[in-house]
């Protein structure tokens, strides 16, 4: 029986093999006779179904087996003409040449997000926000929703400050946004990522939640891993000269972002180089010497920065970081700064007395010299269960200048005004478990030898200060995991040694501060208690004060697109050791500073109420804030004069102040325009007491500034933008009536492309300030710019800033009990042709 059915069974294998045929050859090109590849050829029966297939190899040879004798053989690749050739039984061999075709392929459309949400992270399409004009990244950065850039260089999401801005996941800048935001190009950009509750320590995660965001910019493959430089020229009339020369490197392992820059035409380097650090990292609150001597110039004014700055700037900066090894980088910094700027205004400052107001007119004329060198190496080590963080910075300056004055004083004033820092910062942490330690070590020496002379009216008056202070915080925090809960234990030494000219004051704290955390992905919950014991030491005295609070911070992130946070809290605030000086201290040629030997510690209260809004989808963002402080103050500051100098400084004297502070914006993409709308609202109120010779007087501040931006598209080539600002400043003394001041401004701007390499852009101001209630000034500037770009990387610029040659700009505003009145020079009408080179 066995023999039999083995019989059967190879008798059937071996009709099966007998049925199968195996068809072989090769494919070519019918024009070039090169072979083609991955050209399918099926076997099809009579129905012209497919009963097997295969592709062709490299060398264009194929062998397909087949079960029975097919019908026809066919032939198909992408872009040549299928072939079908009649199966020929007893012919296992088929050279086949198959011939081009063009493919006419439908119209398709790809519309493609301009932002998409990945995680906690939005990812930011560059080209589908940059507009024709637009060059660096900073330029497209202030048109994408959710995103702030001041005038200043700093960056914020959704009205928060961020707390990083990485460049390919490395923190070159450490702080120094502005020479990304104006340095970086965005043609070299492909996309911006913001990490939204970004914790920029691994060894964190999980224990300490973070409210704010992080900016990271992915660079485009071919702006990798080689040596970018651009250059820009300019030389204009009257005697006008801009220069920039930047060179920077993103590779895999370094990065490097080096500049050049220099300018007589009114732009401010030094917001380039301006250190943004993170307002709510406790390690980055350090102790800072005040200066008490100024260089007297106008309060800035709402006009930009450019157009009423005189100056000779140069800025020298590099900035590198290097991998030293996995999740360890070094980065090092150094940059030069040396300006010289001279101001012309004319101004009437009002001085609200008991006995009567009080006028001060100058007519003056300033020259400044800036000098700035700044160097600091950080090396960094961040990993899941250790970070590392090492800062060692020195910032030298040099500053001065001299003052003449006409008016009230007819007075001249030179100043001398270096400051030179020496800092070292130590972090470290270690993770194991849900457990982490903390140590952090800050030491920082200051010296600042500075003086001033005034003569006025004949008499001569010198003030020298020579001023050292050293500064140490060393503290350990705890934090443990307990379930879904973390406790934390933070205790340290602070210890601060000033001395101003002989006097020599010396404080020491000790503190505990146990913290309870709920850290989870939609509710964080926080509750702090410090305890701080302070010993003074003022020479000739001493005391010893016990300090202590709570703070209770509550977030919800589980309501779709919609965060909320509620923050409060109860502090004393420790005495401040630079208000105590005994006698009086000039300043400047009208102002004396009254120190005191007085003691007193401030109590406050505060509660703070905030919501974000985020729709990505449909590009619409926006933030509202509102806090409320009470402050229980055992000093008053004092305004009065004596003879003709105005005394300024603090009295003990216990009083009462508070404050309204409320801020919002919402930002939402607008399809049909193209672009983009953009309301921001600030409302700020301050109720204080001061004393005004003898009495001691009440007050009120406001200030609301309100700003609508919307921008779009027109045929395609014509972008354009419409901005109104108003605000109102407001001062209301004791129970009268309030004086307030209004100013409006208005500015658009329009771009326009007739052909490929021709660009022209016109902008225009007008501004309506109320100057004496109601008495109003008018302001026309307007700006025009030609830009013809040879090539890519070649182009150049014809730009006639201040057309109409405007003079001057006056505004007036209220602060404290005074009212500033300023009429400023205005830059005249400038002519400047610019080349731009990309090697």
């Amino acid at each position: 029986m066995k023999r039999l059915l083995f019989t059967c069974l190879m008798a059937g294998l071996a009709l099966i093999a007998s049925a199968q045929i195996k068809v072989t050859g090769h494919v070519t090109d019918s024009q070039s006779g090169k072979p083609l590849a991955k050209v399918i050829v099926s076997a099809r029966d009579k129905d012209n179904k497919t009963k097997s297939f295969v592709q062709t190899k490299a060398d264009g040879t194929y062998m397909l087996t087949a079960t029975s004798n097919p019908a026809t053989l066919h032939f198909s690749i992408i872009g040549y003409k299928k072939k079908t050739i009649p199966f020929v039984v007893g012919q296992t061999d088929y050279h086949v040449t198959l011939e081009q075709s063009a493919i006419e392929l439908r119209e398709v459309k790809i519309k493609s997000q301009k932002i998409r949400q990945r995680g906690d992270t939005l990812v930011y399409s560059v080209a589908s926000f940059a507009k024709e004009g637009d060059r660096s990244i900073g330029d497209v950065l202030k048109k994408m929703p959710g995103i702030q850039v001041a005038e200043d260089g700093k960056v914020s999401y959704n009205g928060m400050p961020i707390n990083k801005f990485y460049i390919e996941g490395k923190d070159l800048l450490q702080g120094k946004y502005g020479l990304a935001t104006k340095g970086v190009e965005h043609k070299d950009v492909s996309s911006v990522e913001v990490m939204t509750n970004h914790q920029p320590v691994k060894a964190l995660k999980n224990l300490s939640e973070s409210e704010q965001a992080a900016i990271n910019l992915k660079l485009k493959d071919g702006s990798k891993s080689h040596l970018i430089t651009t250059i820009n020229a300019a030389l204009g009339t009257p005697a006008l000269w801009n220069g920039n020369l930047t060179a920077m490197m993103f590779s895999k392992q370094w990065q490097m972002i080096s500049t050049y820059k220099t300018n007589n035409t009114g732009e401010d380097l030094q917001r380039d180089i301006r250190e943004h650090i993170d307002i709510l990292d406790k390690k980055t609150q350090t102790y800072s010497e005040a200066d008490y001597l100024t260089l007297s110039a106008g309060k800035q004014s709402e006009l930009e920065k450019q157009r009423t700055l005189f100056n000779k700037t140069h800025l020298l900066s590099t900035n590198w970081i290097f991998g030293i090894g996995r999740d360890a980088t070094l980065d090092a910094q150094v940059s030069y700064l040396t300006d010289r700027q001279h101001n012309e205004y004319e101004s009437n400052t009002e001085y609200y007395q008991s006995t009567g107001s009080r006028m001060i007119e100058d007519r003056l004329h300033s020259k400044a010299g800036i000098e700035r060198l700044a160097a600091k190496m950080t090396i960094e080590v961040n990993r899941d269960s250790d970070y590392l963080n090492n800062v060692l910075r020195t910032d030298l300056g040099w500053d001065g200048g001299d003052v003449l004055t006409g008016g009230t004083y007819n007075a001249t004033q030179h100043l001398y005004l270096p400051r030179h820092q020496l800092s070292n910062s130590l972090e470290y942490i270690h993770r194991k478990g849900k457990n982490a330690l903390t140590i952090n070590s800050q030491n920082q020496w200051a010296w600042l030898p500075q003086y001033t002379a005034v003569e006025r009216d004949g008499a001569n008056y010198y003030q020298d200060l020579r001023r050292h202070s050293f500064y140490s915080d060393e503290h350990v925090n705890f934090d443990i995991g307990i379930g879904a809960f973390v406790v934390a234990m933070e205790g340290g030494l602070n210890y601060v040694d000033r001395s101003l000219n002989d006097y020599r004051t010396r404080r020491y704290q000790t503190y505990l501060t146990p913290t309870l955390k709920y850290p989870h992905r939609q509710f964080n919950f926080t509750l702090r208690l410090p305890l701080s014991y302070y010993h003074y030491d003022f020479g000739d005295s001493k005391r010893d004060d016990v300090n202590y609070g709570s703070s209770l911070g509550v977030s919800y992130r589980g309501i779709r697109n919609l965060s909320l946070s509620l923050t409060g809290g109860i502090s004393q605030n420790p005495y401040n050791i630079s208000n105590n000086f005994d006698g009086q201290l000039m300043t400047n040629y009208r102002t004396m500073m009254r120190g005191t030997t007085e003691y007193g510690t401030a109590t406050g209260k505060s509660v703070a109420l905030s919501a974000f809004y985020q729709n990505s989808s449909n590009g619409v963002f926006g933030f509202l804030t509102a806090t409320r402080m009470w402050n229980k103050n055992p000093f008053v500051s004092i305004q009065s004069f004596d003879d003709d100098w105005l005394i300024n400084g603090l009295m003990l004297c216990p009083n009462h102040s508070s404050s309204w502070l409320v801020n919002g914006n919402i930002e939402a993409m607008l399809p049909f325009t193209g672009g983009m709308f953009k309301l921001y609202a600030n409302w700020l109120q301050h109720d204080r007491e001061m004393f005004t010779g003898d009495v001691l007087t009440s007050y009120r501040n406001n200030l609301l500034s309100l700003d609508a931006i919307i921008n779009g598209t027109l045929f395609k080539k014509l972008n354009w933008k419409y901005e109104l600002e108003y605000g109102n400043s407001q001062l209301r003394m004791g129970d009268e009536a309030a004086n307030s001041l209004q100013s409006f401004e208005h500015s658009f701007s329009l771009y326009y492309s007739p052909i490929k390499k021709l660009s022209l852009s016109l902008v225009g101001e007008y501004y309506h300030n109320e100057v004496v209630q109601h008495q109003y000034t008018n302001h026309f500037l307007m700006d025009a710019k030609a830009v013809w770009k040879l090539r890519s990387n070649l182009e150049f610029t014809l730009a006639l800033n201040n057309i109409l040659n405007e003079k001057r700009y006056a505004y007036t505003t209220y602060t404290q009990l005074t009212s500033f009145s300023s009429s400023t020079p205005i830059r005249s009408r400038e002519l400047l042709l610019s080349i731009y080179f990309r090697p």
